[in-house]
């Protein structure tokens, strides 16, 4: 037999069997690519933290709007900020009632008590207390700056928790892996004892053992980046039709067009190459784990 035939010698001897277990090798690298893309897109915990704590500067009550606005500008360009948003005094007020309808009264007796604030987000993979104190340092020293509020003694905490939920996610993705890399092998491991007929007749007709390990672990390996294309290709559609009909997972996992920057690029790029080259070496893997056990 020649190479190309013999490169996918498996799906020409038991296309049945192959066609189920690429069925399973898909949602097994399905799973796995969406837990990966949502990390990704995540940061574990970092876009939800994110979304939920904010710097804020409480301006002086005689800063007029266009000031506010001015300072909000400058905040939006620092390095860790991802949005930055000025709200003026009757804005403040609006928030108070919301918060204390029963307190509407105090305005009536002296005007608006309540200053405008300028409110800056963090950018998910810049939510750390470095970058949250860079941001803080900006805005104190400005005359228009009542005070900064960013967490005090309670962000060291929040820190330290988030860093261990994010500890925890990726040693699940590690498992994960691990799981589907075991059940590749085991696969491999069946189908190799399961063939070993059809192996043994191509080696008493001269096809070299090493001709045929060769070729099925480049057949693997070339099958294993077909699947992480289409679990990819899957994996963003899914979240892409999710996205709008469930705002909460936009909030807490990111707008899907993220993947497109080069940091998460990166990864999912070595998750196709990694998704490949395990696949390829789970084929001599499960073919010595065969050989060994006793037919």
């Amino acid at each position: 037999m020649t190479g190309p035939s013999l490169l996918w010698i498996d799906w020409k001897l038991s296309p049945k069997a192959m066609v189920r277990e690429t069925a399973w090798r898909f949602c097994l690298l399905f799973l796995t690519g969406l837990f990966l893309a949502s990390l990704l897109l995540s940061g574990g915990m970092n876009r939800f933290l994110s979304e939920q704590w904010a710097v804020t500067a409480i301006l002086r009550l005689q800063v007029p709007p266009a000031e506010g606005e001015g300072i909000a500008k400058k905040a939006a360009g620092l390095a860790g900020a991802r949005t930055a948003v000025y709200k003026d005094p009757e804005a403040s007020w609006k928030e108070f009632l919301s918060a204390y309808p029963g307190l509407s009264a105090l305005r009536t007796t002296g005007g608006n008590p309540l200053p405008g604030y300028v409110e800056v987000r963090m950018r998910p993979g810049r939510f750390t207390e470095a970058d949250i104190g860079a941001v803080e340092a900006a805005l104190r020293p400005l005359p228009q700056v009542e005070r900064v509020l960013s967490g005090g003694e309670v962000l060291p905490r929040l820190m330290r928790v988030r860093d261990g939920v994010n500890a925890i996610l990726w040693a699940g993705f590690a498992l994960l892996c691990t799981v589907v890399f075991s059940i590749f092998l085991l696969l491999e491991k069946s189908r190799a004892f399961f063939l070993a007929a059809d192996f043994d007749f191509l080696r008493e007709r001269g096809v070299p053992v090493r001709s045929i390990v060769i070729s099925r672990a480049s057949g693997a390996l070339l099958a294993g980046l077909f699947l992480s294309l289409a679990v990819t290709g899957a994996s963003a559609l899914l979240l892409f039709l999710l996205e709008d009909r469930l705002p909460l997972l936009g909030r807490v996992i990111g707008p899907l067009e993220e993947l497109l920057t080069p940091s998460l690029l990166v990864p999912a790029a070595l998750f196709l190459v990694a998704v490949a080259l395990l696949s390829g070496a789970a084929s001599p893997l499960g073919w010595r784990a065969a050989q060994s056990r006793p037919k």
